[in-house]
């Protein structure tokens, strides 16, 4: 897919990175500015801001439906301590750093070992895949 002979500059990899970080917030700004300046986006930086706004949007939609579930399980009264069992599991801090007041729950500390993977891969100037959103990222992006 990337052309070897192409070298990745560095502010490409910072702003993936901020991409990430920001939840394709950065990128989507970058998007628009290269636009405006009239520049195409090479691959690699295109290829990571859109798989941040795809993660981003698969991660609200997944939220609000998670949300939407608890609230349908809570109204059904057998159902009830089914849907606190599970957000106990969900929302359970598994890894806490007392010093710094952080705290990460198992749905956390997944995101962040993610997103961790995707940056680090950034920094080695590789295109990491995430099976099922890069898939459908791929499909959106030839459209393009």
């Amino acid at each position: 897919m990337q052309n070897n002979t192409t070298k990745i500059l560095p502010l490409e990899k910072i702003i993936s990175i901020l991409s990430y970080i920001s939840m394709g917030i950065i990128g989507f700004l970058w998007i628009i500015f290269a636009y405006k300046c009239k520049r195409k986006l090479k691959f690699f930086l295109m290829y990571n801001i859109c798989q941040s706004m795809v993660i981003s949007i698969f991660l609200v939609i997944l939220k609000t439906l998670v949300q939407l579930i608890f609230i349908i399980f809570s109204k059904i009264p057998f159902l009830d301590p089914v849907a606190g069992i599970l957000n106990l599991i969900i929302s359970v801090k598994i890894i806490r750093f007392s010093q710094f007041g952080l705290s990460f729950s198992i749905v956390q500390l997944l995101l962040f070992l993610l997103f961790l993977y995707l940056i680090v891969g950034i920094c080695f100037s590789k295109i990491l895949y995430v099976p099922i959103l890069t898939k459908f990222m791929q499909k959106v992006m030839n459209r393009f």
